[in-house]
């Protein structure tokens, strides 16, 4: 069995296909989380940068940063925060499903725009 220090810190971070902030505060808020942009989401006696931090009035602490690797931003929480004590995964869900249609609807009305636009 590994030691404890073998593992990754209880800061977990997961990919996340987020490209838009704006969407994503506006699913957020929606939750109602506070939301600031830049800032840092802590967790226990470690901080991260963010690009985004939302805070839930349990306590529960999300962030997203810019992915160095990638067009999108990354989702940092600290997965094992007695604030999460297991909401965690269904607000996450629930802000993400939010941002997913917030994202649909607004791909629907440029294709909109642009099918109006080319039919003159």
């Amino acid at each position: 069995m590994r030691g404890h220090s073998d593992y990754m810190s209880h800061l977990s971070i997961l990919p996340t296909l987020v490209i838009d902030l704006d969407l994503l505060e506006i699913a957020l808020r929606s939750e109602g989380f506070k939301v600031l942009r830049g800032g840092v989401v802590s967790s226990f006696d470690s901080y991260q940068l963010v690009d985004l931090a939302a805070e839930h009035p349990s306590g529960l602490q999300l962030g997203w940063r810019q992915s160095d690797t990638h067009p999108h931003f990354d989702l940092v929480a600290d997965l094992a925060a007695p604030e999460g004590s297991g909401m965690t995964e269904p607000v996450l869900r629930r802000v993400l499903r939010r941002y997913a249609m917030n994202q649909a609807m607004r791909q629907a009305e440029i294709f909109d725009a642009e099918t109006v636009t080319a039919g003159i």
